[in-house]
């Protein structure tokens, strides 16, 4: 027969005390039984989620939209954009709303407007309007830029064409 490691019970016990003595009395002011136990759960479930989850950092969606208004994007809207970053691996999948120009496909980029201006190619865009991009990156917190451009079919040109959409990004993604 086993016994119950002293350690592991002690750690149990102590477990439990913070949880339920502690959070009690850090919402003891609080009078109203429902408002105290609503409290309680709430800061349990927060508690649960930042030591059973991983936090993504730097994860958003945009919408792509053209250029134009007071903003470098504050033109119509195009598509969404949705960028996860996991340690040094970037998902980028975005969506384009309306079809390319005959003859022409979509392409999509990111580009490091604050230093270097480089822009690089994350892939052409499939024949439904979606693109789905995964790669290891160095240093994929330089891109402060997603664009989008409609490139002729077939075209040997590395550059990109003209900016049809895009987003600048809330925070530059890993970081």
């Amino acid at each position: 027969m086993k016994r119950n490691n002293p350690k592991i019970r002690n750690l149990r016990i102590t477990h439990r005390y913070l949880k339920f003595v502690v959070l009690n009395y850090l919402i003891k002011p609080f009078t109203n039984l429902t408002l105290r136990l609503t409290l309680m759960m709430g800061m349990i479930n927060t508690a649960g989620i930042f030591s059973g989850a991983r936090v993504v950092s730097g994860q958003q969606t945009l919408d792509l939209k053209s250029p134009g208004g007071n903003e470098a994007f504050g033109g119509d809207s195009k598509g969404s954009v949705s960028i996860v970053p996991k340690e040094h691996t970037v998902n980028i999948v975005a969506n384009m709303s309306t079809p390319p120009k005959e003859r022409k496909v979509f392409e999509g980029w990111l580009v490091d407007t604050g230093g270097s201006h480089y822009k690089l190619s994350v892939g052409e865009f499939s024949k439904n309007g979606a693109l789905d991009f995964t790669s290891t990156m160095v240093n994929p917190y330089t891109y402060k830029q997603f664009l989008v451009t409609e490139e002729p079919f077939e075209e040997p040109d590395p550059n990109a064409a003209s900016v049809i959409a895009g987003a600048v990004l809330v925070s530059p993604p890993g970081q």
